[in-house]
């Protein structure tokens, strides 16, 4: 009960900065719909999605910074550690929150591109293309792609909660100590990363496509898997330094 109702709070306070990017994706594409008729198909992609879904990872990373933030800032980290939960459970609460968000934004962003974009473009992409034979394939690989996106933004996640708590461990020079935390985090993690899919190697590989007759791309899956571990270890050595080794 404690959990949800620290997600239920985490939920409520990043809800009104997804709120505002939702509302402006969906004037983009009003505008993108205005102008369609003198934007190239291409320039439409890039406008409607590829540009919302990078502001969406970045305001994902700038959240998970903003909670840490805001709990010393308003003295509210003394409730969190007074809590009946371990800390690594706290820190997932929050991940939880921001992947709730990210999730359902990243569905908002496609529903508004279906509803108002895609339609006024279908008559031009059935004329050069047969989507009854490929859109199989496109929605396996978007689906994939879209899991191993959301797998990457969260140990970034994690990586900005490393950072951040460890530039609580010292009363000067936090920034300093939070810029070499990070780059020295992300490079271990760079150098572990292929030992680990390296020892997983046996694992069995992951087809990215669609039917056997078409070209399937294989990734390794003990490189995910490795990623995975990755998360889990790093979360709990944060949940350790929250609650053994800040001082607040």
């Amino acid at each position: 009960m404690a959990a949800w109702n620290l997600f239920r709070k985490e939920v409520k306070s990043i809800l009104p900065l997804y709120g505002i990017f939702a509302v402006a994706v969906l004037l983009m594409h009003l505008i993108v719909l205005f102008k369609s008729a003198v934007i190239d198909m291409d320039v439409t992609m890039v406008l409607a999605l590829m540009m919302p879904y990078l502001f969406l990872a970045a305001i994902a990373l700038g959240t998970g910074y903003y909670q840490l933030y805001t709990e010393w800032k308003s003295n509210s980290i003394y409730l969190l550690l007074s809590l009946p939960i371990r800390g690594w459970k706290v820190l997932t609460v929050k991940l939880a929150a921001v992947m709730t968000l990210l999730i359902l934004s990243c569905v908002w962003i496609a529903a508004s591109y279906a509803i108002l974009l895609l339609r006024t473009q279908w008559g031009e992409l059935t004329v050069s293309e047969d989507w009854s034979s490929i859109m199989p394939n496109l929605l396996t690989i978007a689906g994939n792609f879209f899991w191993m996106g959301l797998l990457t933004l969260l140990l970034l996640l994690i990586l900005v909660q490393f950072t951040y708590l460890c530039g609580q461990l010292v009363a000067k020079f936090k920034w300093i100590v939070m810029l070499i935390a990070f780059l020295g985090i992300l490079w271990l993690v760079l150098r572990i990363s292929p030992l680990l899919a390296a020892l997983l190697a046996w694992m069995p590989e992951m087809g990215i496509g669609g039917q056997a007759s078409s070209d399937v791309v294989f990734l390794h899956s003990g490189a995910i898997i490795g990623i995975s571990l990755l998360c889990v270890g790093l979360t709990a050595l944060n949940g350790f330094i929250f609650e053994k080794e800040v001082e607040v």
